[in-house]
């Protein structure tokens, strides 16, 4: 099946690369609809290539039951840390990290919305971390397979193949209700339909989506509203935003940078503390979104909470990975001390922060001088903050690039796997000329779809 994917992907670029005129107006095009659709960034439309990341059937079965296991996996482990001192102790989340862990959500699944980053080599999955506090995309996603699938009325060789479109913004909205009426079962006074809250700073980059979200939410017939944390406020039994009843939190916001602002945010905490509204992600998910998560579910001390399936999949799927520490550790069948072992094995390794996403401060042992992974070893060897993970390769894929014409370079790849409620609810693709795959720092996006042959 992969040959079958590299011959669409072949006949795809050739036709781009024959049709470079009309290959231009495509991607000019696509432009315009990301814009009119808001699915933009930092006011312009979403930075993306003429290529979409097929997706053949096996693949894709392979990525879901990856994804799912892991997912389940996860939703243990926040168990496993709110109930298990011992884990708390390695974790070492602060005093008001633990405050808002405790809340109870209301609801049974503390992992309602989460994307896992990875590699995909032909059928081989690799997590290297997990975005479980507050992951941006799935709007992003439906708006560009829509855009693409009008590209492809004109492309004859697709009539060819099926695509199997993913709706993301419905199974979105479908985990966040099904949330909420497990919550009103215990709050029978919140109403049958509820008046969402799509809750962010004003001037994040991603704020287009929520305008996409919002629309959608709304032609489902439900009142939506955006606004910032800081504009929450408390009436009686009710939680306000800008003075507006609201009884479904889609917490978009970062919850680092809620503890950062906290005098400031107080009366949406507490309007979450306090179940004045459904909050969703809840804050427990903000547990597995750290990247030491990586190191313990692969440690032997706390896999008890596996069943044998999650095991092996992570096993299969997470690359080895320790908290950066001066201490001995495990590495294949023997032990080492992990701060030499840095030390000797840069081309293997990467050291990033724990905490910190959008790629900021991760170094490729591959890439990084020896001066300066020294440097970086030495400043973080002790305050346990970060990790240090066996590098992967990254993979790469063969991309259009138009400017004047119409030329094919060599991508990194990274895919994104979105689940809800535990559940594959399809990927996004990010593509880069960097190492580091991000579009904050440079990279593009694709849309990621699962195709078959017509019968």
């Amino acid at each position: 099946m992969l040959n079958t994917i590299k011959k669409l992907n072949r006949s795809y670029l050739n036709h781009l690369v024959a049709r470079e005129e009309k290959t231009l107006e495509q991607l000019n095009f696509l432009n315009r609809f990301l814009t009119d659709n808001n699915c933009t960034f930092r006011d312009e439309p979403m930075p993306l290539l003429l290529k979409p990341n097929f997706l053949s059937k096996k693949q894709y079965q392979a990525v879901t039951y990856a994804v799912e296991s892991i997912s389940s996996a996860l939703t243990k482990f926040i168990h496993l840390y709110l109930n298990d001192p011992d884990v708390q102790e390695v974790m070492k989340f602060s005093d008001k990290e633990n405050y808002l862990f405790s809340f109870n959500p209301g609801y049974t699944n503390p992992l309602v919305i989460s994307r896992l980053d990875a590699f995909l080599h032909d059928y081989s999955i690799r997590f290297l971390e997990f975005n479980c506090d507050s992951p941006a995309g799935p709007a992003y996603s439906d708006v560009m397979e829509k855009g693409f699938s009008k590209l492809f009325e004109e492309y004859p060789f697709m009539k060819k193949w099926e695509i199997v479109y993913i709706h993301r913004q419905e199974l979105l909205l479908e985990a966040l209700l099904q949330c909420y009426q497990e919550f009103r079962s215990n709050h029978p006074s919140f109403p049958e339909k509820p008046v969402i809250a799509i809750v962010d700073w004003i001037d994040v980059s991603t704020s287009s989506e929520f305008l996409i979200l919002q629309d959608f939410f709304e032609r489902r017939g439900l009142e939506t509203v955006i606004g910032s944390p800081i504009n929450f406020s408390i009436s009686g039994e009710n939680a306000c935003l800008d003075d507006q009843e609201v009884h479904l939190v889609y917490k978009r916001v970062i919850t680092r940078e809620l503890i950062d602002r906290w005098e400031e945010v107080r009366e949406f905490v507490w309007s979450i503390e306090e179940n004045r509204v459904c909050c969703c992600n809840p804050f427990q998910s903000y547990i597995v979104g750290n990247k030491k998560v990586l190191a313990l579910i692969t440690d032997p001390r706390f896999q008890h909470v596996f069943d044998r399936k999650e095991l092996a999949v992570i096993k299969q799927t997470i690359p080895w990975t320790k908290i950066l520490s001066d201490s001995k550790v495990k590495y294949r069948s023997g032990t080492v001390r992990l701060k030499d072992f840095i030390l000797k094995n840069k081309n293997t390794l990467v050291l990033k922060p724990a905490n910190l996403y959008g790629g900021k401060d991760v170094y490729l042992g591959p890439e990084t001088d020896q001066e300066r992974w020294e440097n970086v070893l030495n400043e973080h060897l002790y305050d346990e903050s970060w990790i240090v993970q066996e590098y992967v390769e990254i993979p790469r894929d063969n991309y259009p690039v138009i400017d004047n014409g119409v030329r094919l370079e060599w991508k990194k790849v990274n895919l994104n796997p979105f689940a809800l409620l535990g559940k594959y609810s399809g990927s996004i693709t990010r593509v880069s000329d960097s190492s580091v795959i991000n579009v904050s720092a440079g990279g593009g996006l694709v849309p990621t779809m699962r195709i078959k042959r017509r019968k």
